[in-house]
């Protein structure tokens, strides 16, 4: 009997620390990092409990900084805001339907809701490209001026 009460309170106590990590675990999330066209895995980098991460860099024209804002759900990568100093080619000038188009600390500062299987860059090292998710910061330079593939893969990983 005493062995039966054992293995009941492993089982409760099992089970809730599940339950507490079942949330977090479903919103686990990595990014892969890939040469484009050639789909040679550069990195892969796990994403902090909210999944979101950011691209940085400097408009090739205007030379001003543009931050990308991104979240991961369901195995998608979903831009939800881009902040710019200055119009450019390639920035939005108006909203997304459902968006909104604004100005803030100087700014402009689009929100929308795109929805991204994967994400194809050029990068070259003038206008210092950088992932950020949550403390972590990649050059996404490092590897030399070159097109890039970012994708997801759902679930935990280990990476650099």
């Amino acid at each position: 009997m005493l062995l039966v009460r054992l293995l009941c309170a492993a089982l409760l106590v099992f089970g809730s620390t599940a339950a507490l990590l079942a949330p977090s675990l479903a919103n686990a999330a990595c990014l892969t990092l890939a040469g484009h066209p050639d789909g040679l895995r550069l990195s892969l980098l796990a994403l902090p409990d909210d999944a979101s991460f950011s691209i940085t860099y400097v408009h090739s024209v205007t030379r001003t900084p543009v931050t990308e804002l991104y979240r991961v759900e369901g195995g998608e990568m979903v831009e939800t805001e881009m902040r710019f100093e200055q119009h450019g080619p390639g920035l939005p000038t108006e909203a997304d339907a459902g968006g909104t188009f604004s100005r803030a600390d100087g700014r402009f500062v689009v929100t929308m809701h795109r929805r991204l299987s994967e994400i194809v860059m050029q990068v070259h090292r003038d206008q210092s490209p950088h992932l950020v998710a949550g403390t972590r910061s990649l050059d996404l330079a490092q590897w030399g001026n070159r097109a890039l593939t970012l994708g997801v893969i759902p679930g935990l990983c280990a990476g650099p």
